[in-house]
């Protein structure tokens, strides 16, 4: 796999709806002749994140991110830029050209590939051995005792993993995949880190295997489910953390869900495959699980991106409770509103279903209560509250929850209606709420100190385009034909190169860019960093259509100019403040000085006889 030619990614950008691909992802609302939704990137209360289909870019003026369809895939799946080329292609039935590149490059090109087609391909040898391999007696068996049809296991490509590591080896020998690879996707293990010598073992043995899916249904790990309880204490075990998959990232289900979850505007959260499935399968599809963890930021922000409520369907006993608790501060800080459905105890969606019927578990999630009933009803049945010491604890745990609110409506009405069911007054629970949000600002901008300073280490620097003039001159070079050709052709000095940020106006007038051509000035967005990305992207997103671009051109060059003179003449004239110059350092400066200010009236005359244009 080489590099893929510049006219295949042009292409590829040309032929991509960009509405019709961030729409995928999450709803966009029409705003005049662009459109709009929440940012996906950071949070926010209102919508700031704007797609222009005309000009095939996404800018969000809240957190400056921006660029092209290639760069919002690559952004929001965590992809290489090549494969989302390859994916985008493969979208729009595009050819691509490509050019040889070196080994290296090709290596890693091919990497994520390579990983998702083993995925793929091992996962249906699961399935096929579940359906028909006299190795998996006991996991059809555990599977008709939990009500799983073959249909349902169909549908979700569950499969079986064989005991012994020599049936893992005779199927990869025979797809020509490799020990390393199998290695690195989590399939086989090294018996020891320090001696490879020792040999390998399969990672999953005699397991119900359930295929993970990222958003868009590529098998990217599994989950193992044990069948016997004497392999392992943990029912079930993931696929450890690879190049393609990160359980902190991804909901079991969720590839089927999400349309569910847009339509219902809320997700319902449980605790394990099974109960996702069966709940799915039985009418329930707005349904997904995390893989075995506690819910992360990660999986807030994903959530975030499609719907502002959450149902948490979690067991009935103190470790559920510590799970809701924990799901909800991460939701919170999200702004999703969180619902509680309880359970009755020992019961879990799965055991429900099968004992009660669908309709038992729909009554429980349509009854959810408010989070902070739910943990006042909990501790409630558990704690005596008329005793000060326990009321105080369930205060302080409350105070703690409350202060994850992101906003001051929900906190206070949260807050009022926690007071009355508690027979407190409410500014005594306000006052434990502020010196919780006390503390988490102090950890806040320790934590935020500690950022910038690694931030700085790693260089991490965008790109900076302060002065009007400068920025007004960028968006021409990409908007204005006219303007553009007159910045290139040498008729004025480049001014800019001695200004911050004016080298990443040269890269721009020296780049391939046709202004009436959009899908250009993408293509060519597509090889810059995030940062100078974003900064064209919100250009774009802000230029509008102007008259006569050569005029307003000419107008920020010579504003600028005036801007260069004036500087260096504030520059000499703090030198000859300066504590005792010598005389002839004064005579040169003074010279210069008068120099300048003779340019400087020629400058500001010409520049009042060009119109401000817009």
């Amino acid at each position: 796999m080489g590099r893929i030619a510049e006219m295949s990614i042009q292409q590829v950008i040309a032929a991509c709806d960009i509405v019709e691909i961030i729409g995928g992802y999450f709803p966009l609302k029409r705003a005049g002749s662009s459109f709009k939704a929440n940012c996906p990137f950071h949070t926010e209360k209102s919508p700031s994140f704007h797609v222009n289909p005309s000009r095939g870019t996404y800018h969000c003026f809240g957190c400056g991110e921006g660029g092209n369809a290639i760069g919002f895939v690559m952004k929001y799946e965590s992809l290489p830029f090549v494969d989302t080329v390859r994916k985008l292609a493969a979208r729009y039935g595009i050819v691509l050209i490509e050019e040889a590149g070196t080994p290296e490059q090709e290596a890693s090109a091919g990497r994520r590939v390579k990983l998702l087609g083993l995925h793929r391909d091992i996962a249906q040898w699961f399935h096929q051995l579940l359906l028909r391999s006299t190795l998996a007696v006991g996991a059809r068996e555990y599977l008709k005792a939990r009500s799983l049809t073959s249909e349902t296991a169909r549908q979700w490509t569950i499969g079986y993993a064989p005991d012994e590591l020599g049936y893992y080896q005779d199927w990869a020998q025979e797809k020509r995949y490799g020990d390393d690879l199998m290695i690195e996707g989590g399939l086989f293990a090294l018996r020891d880190e320090q001696d490879p010598g020792r040999g390998l073992y399969a990672r999953f043995r005699h397991r119900i295997m359930f295929p993970i899916r990222n958003d868009h249904g590529d098998v990217i790990a599994f989950s193992g489910r044990v069948l016997r309880a004497e392999d392992s204490p943990a029912k079930y075990m993931n696929s450890p953390t690879t190049s393609i998959f990160n359980k902190s990232e991804v909901f079991f289900g969720f590839d089927k869900s999400k349309r569910a979850i847009h339509k219902a505007e809320k997700a319902i959260i449980c605790e394990g495959q099974i109960d996702m499935l069966m709940a799915y399968e039985a009418g329930i599809d707005n349904i997904i699980a995390p893989l075995g963890t506690a819910l992360t930021s990660q999986h807030a922000r994903l959530l975030k991106r499609h719907t502002d409520q959450v149902v948490l369907c979690y067991d009935s006993d103190n470790a559920g409770y510590k799970a809701a608790a924990s799901a909800f501060g991460e939701l919170s800080r999200e702004g999703i509103f969180v619902r509680v459905a309880a359970l009755p105890a020992g019961e879990d969606p799965d055991s429900l279903i099968r004992k009660e019927g669908v309709e038992a578990l729909r009554q429980r999630l349509d009854n959810a209560k408010d989070f902070f009933d739910f943990q006042i009803d909990l501790r409630a049945a558990r704690l005596d509250l008329n005793d000060t010491r326990e009321r105080m604890r369930v205060l302080r745990e409350l105070a703690e929850n409350l202060a994850k609110l992101q906003e001051r409506p929900v906190l206070d009405a949260a807050l009022n209606r926690c007071a009355t069911r508690l027979g407190v007054g409410p500014e005594e629970l306000r006052k434990m709420v502020q010196a919780h949000l006390s503390q988490q600002r102090k950890q806040n901008d320790r934590a935020a100190e500690r950022d910038g300073a690694r931030r700085e280490d790693e260089g991490a620097e965008p790109v900076e385009v302060a002065l009007p003039g400068l920025r007004l001159l960028l968006q021409l070079a990409l908007t204005d034909e006219a303007a553009r050709r007159w910045l290139s052709s040498g008729a004025a000095p480049p001014i800019w190169l001695g200004l911050v940020g004016g080298d990443f106006l040269q890269r721009v007038l020296e780049a391939p860019l046709i202004p009436a051509e959009p899908a250009s000035i993408t293509a060519w967005m597509s090889t810059l960093n995030s940062a100078e990305s974003s900064l064209l992207a919100g250009l774009l997103h802000k230029a509008t259509t102007n008259a006569d671009g050569l005029t307003s051109a000419r107008h920020a060059l010579a504003s600028l100019r005036v801007l260069a003179v004036t500087s260096e003449i504030d520059l000499l004239q703090n030198q000859l403040r300066s504590a005792n110059p010598g005389p002839d350092l004064v005579i040169s400066l003074t010279s210069r000085l008068m120099t300048l200010k003779k340019e400087l009236n020629v400058l500001q005359a010409e520049l009042r006889h060009i119109p401000e244009v817009g």
